[in-house]
């Protein structure tokens, strides 16, 4: 393609020449026939008119003078008269003999005809210039779209790439979930991964600016929600049911299909920030519509055709923010953060069997996930949740209240008094209610849904499922969706940060080291206690959004609350179930892993094996126990009958932490 063009330039630049010889031939001929009729050297003679009128005045001055001269004079006259016409005739004949000896003039040239043909010529020349201009023009514009073409192979290529990293990810990442939820990884959320979609379209940056963000709630909670805080041009600002994931400018050039392409690409990259292994299994499938000013913008349904006015001319007024609703699912999912397919499971216990119980370690996110689980259940029904969800926050001393509301509860059901009745009830510790017989009675089938949560030493799923028809789900700090809740949150704190002052690498570095930290000090607890013991994300969520502030924050709860929690723990659980593994101090981990510059503090409490029960002279822990699988087998499954086999009931009373807080604006995650 090159050379074509380089020849089709070469023979443009030859017909240029060859139509300034042209035209310097014409102009040539030109001055030639210019000569022809006007350069002839004819001497201009006097003609008989003019001499005869010279005669005629000369006679009539003589007759006027002729009273005023005397004799005299009038015989010189007369004597000279002959003289004069002598001498005028011999002027005349010389006049003539001139005339004949001149040459006559050249016959003027025939030209017309050969400028005609010039300028035929020409005409034919230029319009041979003018396609081979546009043909070269043309080949240009093919080689502009020949390397647009590369440039998006090559983007695409490179998008692959991290795709695929990704995905390699989520592999070694879905090999540690169970395998109800290895098959909700469908298919689906892997071709959205590795989806072509181009890069939204460059928008004019003189345009108004607007900011994007995702609403926290149902689609058909929506309408009410904008109402309440951005109807009567209200500018949003205690607005907080909505994240804010992206900034962008409506220009008047904007079109449509740049602001829906713009949608998309936020809200994928801000998925991406936000989950890097992508465990959250939300994509731009996720989006329902947007909102933007008073059009409305549908992607879950048949194509429809764009609002009659371009979108700068909707972004008027104290409209700045463009709202991304998404599918009920997908909102959940992303509200809670936790993976879709859980949020979908979760969701089907309850629409199905109207009894769930979350079950697991204290501080592993169960308060938190049954709160949205219940507003999700209301909010799809058509409530309030602030009027269809009731909780009871059980204690040691609350189990004959317990009874006697769920009485209360059954006998408005039977009345036929839904209008104040909750269509979700959530029994929160409900272990601490004393034995679940005494506590729950029979239950009848008209009462509201009910979501228990319960801690994990004490759960009885046979005994629940038998005898309420509760279904029992898991939670724990090994297993989604409790295992990436806590960089979530913290990521989703760390954007809206970012959105705002810009990026904070050494923030996002800090942040990044916490949930790792969290992850091991739950291994260790593991490893030398048991299951039900953990530790939740509830402290590590408060962690400062500032170096110094955050350096100082974790030196406090090291030393105050993880390191005396840690030892205590350990020292139990090596006294109930012995020594299982080599012990190492959980602050080493933190000493060579410490994120913040400079060097590791000194102040920070460590746990020596002195200080768990450990003696240098002890036995060498798994010396006998290394080489027998069938002695490791047994442990374990020592272990796995903790899970349903109480043996203590105080257990919540240890945890480091039970609820925490919900803040949406700040981006931060109530976790129980």
């Amino acid at each position: 393609m090159t050379q074509r063009l380089q020849h089709l330039t070469a023979t443009a630049e030859k017909k240029d020449n060859e139509l300034v010889e042209l035209r310097a031939a014409m102009d040539s001929l030109r001055a030639q026939s210019i000569q022809a009729g006007f350069g002839s050297g004819l001497a201009r003679q006097p003609s008989s008119d003019s001499v005869s009128s010279l005669s005629s005045a000369c006679s009539l001055d003589k007759q006027e003078k002729k009273k005023k001269k005397g004799w005299l004079r009038s015989s010189f006259t007369k004597a000279f008269s002959r003289n004069t016409k002598a001498v005028k005739s011999q002027s005349q004949n010389e006049a003539d003999s001139e005339q004949q000896q001149s040459p006559p003039p050249p016959a003027p040239m025939d030209t017309g005809a050969e400028v005609a043909e010039l300028q035929k010529q020409l005409r034919e020349k230029d319009l041979v210039l003018t396609d081979i201009r546009l043909e070269a023009l043309s080949s240009a514009h093919q080689l502009e779209s020949l390397k647009d073409t590369v440039m998006k192979m090559r983007s695409e290529m490179l998008s692959l790439k991290q795709n695929n990293e990704r995905l390699q990810r989520m592999v070694s990442g879905t090999n540690n979930l169970p395998p109800d939820l290895q098959e909700s990884r469908s298919l689906d959320h892997l071709t959205d991964m590795i989806s072509t979609e181009e890069p939204p379209l460059e928008i004019e940056p003189d345009g108004k600016r607007i900011t994007i963000s995702v609403y926290l709630g149902q689609p058909q909670g929506f309408k009410k929600y904008y109402m309440e805080h951005y109807a009567n041009d209200g500018d949003g600002n205690n607005a907080t049911g909505e994240i804010a994931i992206a900034r962008t400018s409506v220009g008047a050039a904007t079109s449509w299909t740049q602001i829906d392409s713009t949608v998309r690409w936020a809200f994928k990259q801000h998925i991406a920030k936000l989950d890097p292994g992508g465990g959250l299994g939300l994509g731009i499938d996720a989006i329902s519509g947007y909102k933007l000013g008073d059009a409305d913008r549908i992607f879950d349904g048949p194509p429809e055709s764009p609002p009659d006015l371009l979108p700068v001319g909707y972004v008027v007024g104290r409209v700045t923010t463009l709202h991304i609703v998404l599918q009920p699912v997908a909102a959940f999912a992303f509200e809670a953060l936790i993976p879709k397919g859980v949020a979908q499971r979760l969701v089907s216990l309850l629409s199905e069997h109207r009894r769930v119980v979350l079950c697991g370690a204290p501080g592993t996110g169960k308060t938190h996930l049954a709160t949205r689980l219940a507003e999700f259940h209301a909010q799809s029904l058509g409530r309030d949740p602030a009027e269809a969800v009731a909780t009871f926050n059980v204690d040691n001393k609350s189990g004959k209240e317990l009874r006697q509301y769920l009485a209360h509860l059954s006998e408005q059901a039977a009345a036929g008094d839904n209008v104040d009745l909750p269509c979700v009830v959530v029994l929160d510790n409900l272990h601490k209610a004393g034995p679940l017989a005494d506590a729950l009675g029979s239950l009848p089938r008209n009462l509201p849904c009910l979501l228990g949560t319960m801690a994990q030493s004490t759960c009885s799923a046979t005994s629940l499922q038998l005898q309420h028809g509760f279904r029992w789900v898991l939670v724990a700090p090994h297993m989604e969706p409790a295992r990436g809740l806590l960089g979530r949150v913290l990521r989703r704190r760390l954007e809206s940060l970012e959105l705002e002052q810009g990026p904070q690498p050494e923030l996002a570095a800090i942040l990044g080291w916490l949930p790792k930290v969290w992850q091991h000090l739950n291994t260790v607890l593991e490893t030398h206690s048991s299951g039900d013991v953990a530790i939740g994300p509830r402290l590590f969520l408060s962690c400062p959004l500032e170096l110094d502030a955050a350096r100082a924050w974790f030196a406090d709860v090291w030393n105050y609350s993880l390191a005396p929690y840690i030892r205590d723990a350990i020292r139990e659980g090596l006294q109930l179930y012995g020594r299982r593994a080599p012990y190492v101090d959980p602050c080493q981990y933190i000493l060579e892993t410490y994120p913040w510059p400079g060097a590791p503090p000194q102040g920070l409490t460590s746990i020596p094996a002195k200080d768990v029960g450990i003696t240098k002279t002890g036995p060498t822990p798994q010396a006998e126990n290394d080489g027998d699988p069938l002695l490791n087998m047994l442990m374990r499954l020592q272990e796995a009958a903790n899970y349903s086999s109480p043996h203590s009931n105080d257990s919540d009373c240890n945890s480091l932490d039970s609820n925490i807080t919900h803040s949406s604006n700040l981006g931060t995650e109530s976790v129980s």
